[in-house]
């Protein structure tokens, strides 16, 4: 499964409202890289991953606090327990490791 899109209050809601998964959200602006879709279908077992295009949804950027993309949001059950902006090899293998556990 690739990245579900977030276009709306309803969507963040919703993927916020998962319980005993991760929810991976990919704040990106333009397209999103082949790497990054391939790695939410290699994590689809333990995690929900989502993508929100900060370009278009200003407003969800501002209430994340995004201020470089790309940027990776983790939440478990609501709350948000990792965050890597601008995406690198050392960074994505720290996402990997949480996702994993």
């Amino acid at each position: 499964m690739a990245h579900k899109e977030l276009n709306n209050k309803a969507d963040f809601d919703a993927a916020l409202a998962t319980k005993d998964k991760f929810v991976f959200i990919y704040a990106y602006e333009g397209a999103i890289p082949p790497p990054a879709q391939e790695n939410a279908k290699k994590f689809a077992a333990t995690t929900d991953a989502y993508s929100l295009d900060v370009g278009k949804h200003q407003l969800a950027r501002e209430h994340f606090k995004i201020e470089k993309v790309p940027t990776a949001l983790v939440f478990k059950d609501g709350e948000e327990v990792k965050r890597v902006e601008q995406m690198n090899p050392e960074a994505m293998k720290s996402i990997e490791e949480l996702l994993l556990s």
